[in-house]
């Protein structure tokens, strides 16, 4: 009886194991995907890729953000910093790792970077 147990232990204990591995690397994936997500706050009427935004919608790099008049919008990027689009302002926003980049059709933006990120605004001409 004693053997039994102790056979079915085994096999239980390594699936455990396993199972906790597998479900903390996921976990760091997930840190490091939420770090590469921009979260937005929007006051009024805000479009991302020309659809009707939220407060609390993702902002993924690549994303163009338009800001009604009377309107702002602004997207926290965790450790890299922040973009706002003040009123009337179209914008489309790159991000990675190091760096923050918006290209700004129309409008004004301000940009708070985290330590060791850049960050470059470059104006329709």
């Amino acid at each position: 009886m004693l053997i039994k147990t102790r056979q079915r232990r085994v096999p239980v204990l390594s699936m455990t194991f396993a199972l906790l591995a597998a479900t903390a690397a996921f976990g760091l994936q997930t840190a490091h995907a939420q770090d590469r997500v921009g979260l937005l706050t929007v006051v009024g009427m805000v479009k991302v890729n020309g659809q009707p935004a939220a407060t609390g919608d993702i902002v993924s790099s690549g994303s163009g953000v338009e800001t009604a008049k009377g309107s702002s919008a602004v997207v926290s990027l965790g450790k890299l910093g922040r973009v706002e689009a003040l009123p009337e302002t179209r914008m489309r926003l790159r991000y990675d790792g190091t760096s923050i980049s918006v290209l700004l059709d129309a409008g004004s933006v301000r940009v708070q970077t985290g330590e060791g990120v850049s960050a470059t605004i470059k104006a329709k001409e």
